[in-house]
């Protein structure tokens, strides 16, 4: 479909695809045209808004339908050139397929035998280093033994040859290798010699020094024992006279005791002798003083004034008193 509306004809819009030349016309016409806004808030407004929208939209339908058109063929000649480019690579890679595979397998084929041959050389020269590695090792399996290990190991060094063969490349360095070895393990067995001499001297003096100290300690224990037996004998001697000086303490302070009890005794008897006496004398003393009393009232009384223990007249009042207890007593009898 050709675009066919002339209204945009004297447009000055240039495209490089000839059918979109009247649409692309109608760009700088439409751009003019539509410069002003729309007062789309008025009737005439919407309306010519909604018409230039339609026109718009029927120049897009146009150019789409158009580019639809104008592409159909182009696609079609494109497939067409895609299927037959792939039918022709399929009968190409059909004839190189089996060359590929063959190149390619004897490349694996290659490239596996030489990795097999890597792999056994890196093993021998791995075996070869390891051999080296084990007569070096002579000297570490005896570094911290001693002399007589180390002698061992010295003797079997010098016994040892490498064999060229079994160390192929590697001879020289084996050879080198126990070379260093022996001459390490004769340094090192001298050293070890010269260390177990001074240590059997040290041991020696020191044993020397043990066996004086435990003299020394049993001279030492035993006068400790003599001391102790001694001290011990003085404290059970100690023990035995203060025992002794503790009974006969005991002994005067029972006996002590015992006078005491006597004396205590004695004087509570005496007390109570002296007690009863006077008692005795009391109880005579009052039988006589109530005769005296019986025969002469006032005989107390004149005695207490004779002594001041009355003045003249408390010796009035207590005569008073016994006349009237006389009275009082005379008149009971009478009843």
């Amino acid at each position: 479909m050709i675009e066919q509306n002339t209204e945009y004809q004297t447009a000055t819009e240039q495209t490089a695809i000839t059918e979109y030349r009247t649409t692309t016309a109608a760009l700088a016409l439409l751009r003019e045209k539509y410069a002003a806004p729309f007062d789309v808030t008025t009737n005439p407004g919407m309306t010519a808004a909604k018409a230039a929208r339609v026109e718009i939209r029927g120049l897009r339908s146009t150019l789409e339908k158009t580019r639809a058109e104008i592409k159909a063929p182009v696609l079609l000649r494109g497939q067409q050139i895609d299927a037959e480019a792939k039918r022709i690579n399929a009968e190409l890679w059909a004839i190189e397929e089996p060359i590929d595979a063959a190149i390619k397998a004897e490349e694996k084929r290659k490239a596996e035998e030489k990795a097999a041959k890597e792999r056994a050389e890196a093993a021998r020269i791995a075996a070869l280093t390891a051999r080296v590695y084990g007569i070096r090792e002579r000297i570490i399996a005896v570094a911290n033994q001693d002399a007589a290990a180390i002698r061992k190991a010295l003797a079997k060094a010098q016994a040892f040859e490498p064999d060229p063969e079994a160390f192929a490349e590697h001879w020289p360095e084996a050879m080198k290798a126990i070379a260093e070895v022996r001459l390490i393990l004769a340094t090192q067995l001298a050293e070890r010699e010269a260390m177990e001499q001074r240590q059997a001297e040290e041991e020696a003096r020191v044993q020397a020094q043990r066996e004086a100290l435990a003299r020394q300690q049993a001279e030492l224990d035993r006068k400790q024992a003599e001391e102790d037996a001694q001290r011990k004998a003085e404290q059970e001697e100690l023990a035995r006279l203060r025992a002794a000086e503790a009974k006969r303490q005991q002994d005067a302070e029972t006996r002590e005791r015992a006078e005491r009890e006597r004396q205590d005794t004695e004087a509570k008897a005496r007390a109570e002798e002296e007690a009863r006496v006077q008692a005795q004398q009391a109880a005579k003393a009052r039988r006589i003083q109530k005769s005296s009393a019986q025969a002469d009232p006032l005989a107390t009384i004149k005695d207490a004034l004779a002594a001041g223990t009355l003045n003249g007249t408390e010796a009035i009042d207590r005569a008073y008193q016994l006349g009237f207890e006389a009275g009082e007593r005379a008149v009971r009898k009478a009843a």
